[in-house]
C-alpha cells in the first residue's frame, strides 16, 4: 500500500490560516482514505512559494492565491472567467492544464474551514476529473454551492476515496 500526499502551495493570504486548513485538511483526507484499499495513509503538507515539492505519481497541490488577478491558472493561459463573474467560487480547477486553486480574498475573513473545504473540494474536481458535473446529486462540500462549516460527509469521502488513487500530472512549480 502507500500514501496520498496533497500539497497546499501558499502563493498568498494569510499563512496562519492556511496553516489551520492544513490541519483541518490531515483529518479530512485521513477520513477519506479510511472509507477504502488504495492507501494505508495520508498526509497534507505546506508548502511556501519558494519550494517545489516532488509529487508522487498520485499525490495533488491546490495552490493557495491572494486573488483572482494572481490565478495560477490564468498566468498559465486558462481561463477563470466563470470565477470573474461569480465573486461566490471560491476556487476553480483547470482540468486541461491539471490545476487546482483557491482564492483567498474570496474566505470569509480568512477562515480556515472554508479554506479547506475548497481545498477539499478543487481535490475531488482534479481527481475526478469532472468538470462542474461533479456536483450533480453531491451534498456538502462537493455540491454546486458547497457548505463549508461542518466536515465532508460520508458520500463525499466515498465520492473522493473512489477517484483518490487516480494518476494526475501536475506541475507543483507554479
Amino acid at each position: 500500500m502507500a500514501k496520498f500526499t496533497l500539497y497546499i502551495k501558499h502563493k498568498g493570504g494569510s499563512k496562519d490560516s492556511v496553516d489551520k486548513a492544513v490541519v483541518l485538511l490531515k483529518t479530512y483526507i485521513s477520513d477519506t482514505i479510511a472509507k477504502g484499499t488504495t492507501f494505508d495513509s495520508s498526509d497534507v503538507s505546506y508548502v511556501d512559494d519558494s519550494t517545489t515539492p516532488a509529487l508522487g505519481e498520485t499525490d495533488a497541490v491546490v495552490y493557495v492565491v491572494r486573488n483572482i488577478s494572481k490565478s495560477v491558472i490564468s498566468s498559465k493561459g486558462g481561463s477563470v472567467a466563470i470565477a470573474e463573474s461569480n465573486t461566490n467560487i471560491l476556487g476553480l480547477t483547470d482540468l486541461n492544464q491539471k490545476i487546482c486553486e483557491v482564492y483567498f480574498d474570496r474566505l470569509y475573513e480568512g477562515s480556515p474551514k472554508e479554506l479547506a473545504g475548497a481545498c477539499y473540494h478543487e481535490l475531488a474536481h482534479i481527481k475526478s476529473n469532472m468538470d462542474n458535473s461533479m456536483h450533480t446529486n453531491q451534498d456538502g462540500f462537493l455540491k454546486g454551492s458547497p457548505d463549508y462549516n461542518g466536515s465532508p460527509t460520508d458520500s463525499n469521502k466515498t465520492f473522493l476515496n473512489k477517484h483518490i488513487g487516480r494518476k494526475v500530472k501536475q506541475n507543483a512549480g507554479y
